[in-house]
């Protein structure tokens, strides 16, 4: 946190700079030596949040992104680049030349006193400036050091040129893109704008906090090693471990959209997605009850999921295609059937519910000028965000820098009287309990990346409530034939101890609370109200547990007029504006599914560690309101600023980039193999002619400069794809990055399971399971070297530890527990 001091008699320079109201991250300073997306989404995510980040661009270059569009007004002026304008908020912003001693000297400096250093620059350029973990580490032993790079800091890939395109495609997600594509013949594809980056952002600010709060128990900090493959690779994982587990590799013409499609009506197109019975009866009503929909089967979820794509779709889609998506909404709503319109950056804008909860939010730019920006997905009741500077003008911050090491050294020798005692611990949420209400797949990834990190996690289920992920996967598709043999829960809720505790009697609901007294967190993701019927809500668990953390996951959050509006993953992609934009440009939007609820539940977990940071500070604990859809939304922040800037709606553009040609996924030798390749320079091109044996290109006026490659993108990848096809995707990936081409294969999973550069990171484990045996699972999507991030334990069998949880824990007696279960209390 700034203190008045800093300034140094320069505020009547500096007039618009504001001291930050109370944050949940105050007073933790942050260096960040990265640019373009990933790196500075990480750190406007801790910015945002109270963090003190201090900015560090190269001089009259600068960043990346302020030479990235859309601008205000279409006026190319890399201070009102929309890409960087909502990635930089919150931030100072400062200049150096770390290609001169000086610079170097002086970047030391800020890190001797920095808590978080945020970086993501090639592993050699980190070697030749002295800037490795090792050299810092002995500056300040406090340091928390992020590297987020394409392939992290170890393995054969790790000095691998690879732009965002190609990071996308190196985790299978891409491959999948779009699913149930009806192109056999046409290349997989990204999701829509910088989406990916900003998910390798969000996973890294998570492991960035992790070990934080690991460091205010140990007094050392770590380096947190953030491979973006391994990162998008976590949002894919359920389809990627059916190749090691079951041979199953997934492709993207398979339908895996379950019990979910979307389909057209008069002036756009509706996810509707039909997971439980009651959807089903809904819809059948809502429709008039048509004679086909009279087929008994269909009462059955497991007949009702393998007929819905070609019996149960086609009636749906004849249906809707008469009418407006407003329409429909509204419709399905009432019935209480998640029908959901596919949402432009038009639509998000002028939202209801995003009016309501104050989503987007108005920012005065140094200069003056009022610019809209996406806000944040989650309230939090004690520690409220909030935007109060706009993106740093280069440099802007220069005259600051001395000033804030005195500052600082002061505020260290303070930090250094105030604390206690230090102690090691192996995990860096050992010791945090967390009371997990949660169930299909947003609440348990939220908690479930916490189990990874040492916190005991405690999953409450019944048999009157039996979490369907049990049941069967209508993401992946599958049916499991025992409730105790269900890989995706198991993957959801390794590291979890589990009990069975009936809600629905009045005991019940008082050993929750019993539990609740001696956790940390609670996390839940049940519909608004529910918990506060149970008598299990914030306020009440208050009043039992004052400090305790609660995190409230739903499909549109806890305020606003659409609060009780079912929805599950398809719908937040839906409404987010993310499905609009992600799809070929001739053809409908993609549908997107499980991935969501993994990046919701992603953001969750984030927050819970902001607030238990706060935590440790404070001894406070507070309500957490996240919005699943918003959480998606603040993906695509710079489209959504191009509508609140610029009016304009952006499109779907496949693979295609504003700037870098070529720039696609080309067809390899083999069936469905492909290969992403992107070219951002003269100097790269004329690597890639030479490779491919056509040096002539680079003096081709269709060719010669980004341009033109760009102007005439469409006959150069017919160009690329004659050389490609003549190689397998790994053959081709190996000439082009020894040419220091960015080249990477889309891969699938079974391309993955046998790639030697995540075997290498040791990214597959083999864990056992009492009924399963042997099960793979993928490693958590972070590296911490001081306190990893491990997976010990198998997802728990229907109430594995009940023993433990209400013998040990809770203190009740053996027959006490026998007169519950008698009771069907423990049930």
């Amino acid at each position: 946190m700034l203190s008045p001091s800093i300034f140094c008699g320069r505020s009547s320079v500096e007039p618009h700079i504001k001291t930050m109201s109370k944050k949940a991250l105050a007073g933790v300073r942050v260096l960040e030596y990265a640019q373009f997306v990933a790196g500075p989404y990480c750190g406007k995510l801790l910015a945002d949040l109270g963090a003190e980040v201090i900015k560090i661009e190269e001089p009259e270059i600068g960043d990346e992104a302020r030479r990235r569009g859309p601008f205000l007004h279409d006026v190319p002026d890399p201070e009102y680049s929309a890409l960087f304008l909502y990635l930089n908020t919150n931030k100072l912003g400062i200049t150096l030349n770390l290609k001169s001693a000086t610079g170097i000297d002086m970047l030391k400096d800020l890190i001797a006193d920095a808590d978080i250093l945020i970086e993501d620059k090639p592993l050699q350029m980190m070697r030749e400036f002295g800037l490795n973990f090792g050299i810092l580490e002995a500056i300040n032993p406090r340091l928390v050091m992020t590297s987020i790079t394409p392939f992290g800091q170890t393995g054969p890939y790790a000095e691998y040129k690879a732009y965002p395109l190609n990071t996308a495609h190196s985790a299978q997600l891409a491959y999948l893109t779009p699913y149930g594509s009806p192109y056999p013949d046409r290349e997989p594809l990204k999701l829509g704008g910088m989406s990916g980056e900003h998910i390798c952002g969000l996973t890294a600010a998570t492991g960035t906090l992790a070990a934080l709060h690991a460091r205010r128990i140990t007094g050392l900090g770590q380096h947190v090693d953030v491979s973006k493959q391994e990162a998008m690779l976590d949002m894919a994982r359920m389809w990627a471990v059916q190749y090691p587990n079951d041979r199953v590799s997934a492709s993207r013409m398979q339908n895996m959209s379950g019990m979910s499609i979307l389909v057209p009506c008069t002036n756009g197109h509706v996810v509707v997605s039909l997971h439980e019975i009651h959807h089903w009866r809904a819809i059948v009503q809502i429709m008039g009850n048509p004679e086909w929909s009279q087929n008994k089967l269909y009462d059955d979820s497991r007949e009702r999921m393998m007929r819905f794509q070609t019996e149960i779709g086609p009636h749906i889609a004849e249906w809707v295609k008469n009418q407006t998506k407003e329409e429909l909404y509204r419709a399905g709503q009432e019935a209480n059937c998640p029908i959901t319109p596919v949402m432009s950056a038009e639509d998000v804008a002028n939202s209801e519910q995003y009016k309501a909860r104050g989503f987007f939010v108005e920012v005065e730019h140094t200069t003056g000028q009022k610019i809209t920006l996406a806000g944040a997905p989650y309230r939090f009741s004690k520690t409220p965000w909030t935007i109060e500077r706009s993106a740093p003008l280069l440099g802007q911050h220069n005259g600051l820098i001395g000033c804030w090491r005195e500052t600082r050294t002061e505020q260290r020798l303070g930090e250094v009287r105030r604390k206690g005692k230090k102690r090691t611990v192996k995990y860096p949420l050992e010791g945090v309990r967390i009371a997990d209400f949660g169930f299909a797949w947003a609440g348990p990834q939220a908690v479930g990346l916490l189990a990874r990190m040492g916190a005991e996690v405690i999953k409450v289920e019944s048999h009157t409530r039996i979490d369907h992920s049990r049941i069967l996967s209508l993401t992946t598709g599958t049916v499991f034939g025992e409730i105790d043999r269900s890989l995706v829960f198991g993957d959801l809720n390794m590291n979890k101890l589990g009990i069975t505790l009936n809600l629905g009697h009045p005991k019940g609901v008082e050993l929750a609370k019993e539990l609740i007294k001696i956790s940390d967190v609670v996390a839940q993701n049940m519909r608004p109200g529910v918990m506060d019927r149970l008598g299990l809500g914030y306020e009440a668990l208050r009043e039992i547990n004052p400090n305790i953390i609660m995190l409230s996951l739903s499909a549109l959050g806890m305020t606003g007029p659409q609060r009780n509006y079912i929805g599950y993953a398809p719908a937040f992609g839906a409404l987010s504006g993310l499905s609009y934009i992600t799809g070929y440009a001739d053809h409908s939007p993609a549908i997107l599914l499980g991935e969501m609820d993994l990046l919701s539940g992603t953001t969750g977990a984030f927050a819970i560690l902001a607030a238990l940071v706060h935590k440790q500070q404070t001894g406070e604990g507070q309500h957490i309101d996240l919005s699943c859809t918003e959480a998606i939304s603040v993906l695509i922040g710079d489209v959504l600023m191009d509508y609140t800037m610029n009016g304009r709606i952006q499109f779907r553009k496949g693979n295609q980039d504003e700037y870098m040609a070529p720039h696609n996924c080309y067809r390899c030798k083999g069936d469905d193999k492909w290969i992403s390749i992107a070219v951002a320079t003269d100097e790269e091109w004329g690597a890639f002619c030479k490779v491919v044996g056509h040096p002539e290109w680079t003096h081709d006026s269709r060719y010669a400069d980004a341009l033109s490659r760009w102007q005439n993108q469409k006959e150069l990848d017919k160009l690329v794809s004659i050389w490609t096809l003549k190689h397998t995707h790994f053959e081709a990936m190996e000439m082009l990055q020894r040419a220091g081409v960015a080249a990477v294969p889309s891969f699938n999973s079974e391309d993955l399971y046998h790639n030697p550069h995540l075997r290498e990171r040791n990214y597959w484990i083999e864990i056992d399971h009492p009924l399963v045996g042997k099960q793979t699972v993928a490693a958590p999507p972070w590296r911490l070297s001081r306190t990893p991030a491990r997976i010990t334990r198998h997802g728990p069998l229907l109430g594995e530890h009940n023993d433990y949880v209400f013998g040990e824990l809770l203190g009740l007696s053996k027959s006490e527990i026998v007169s519950l279960v008698e009771e069907r209390v423990i049930y």
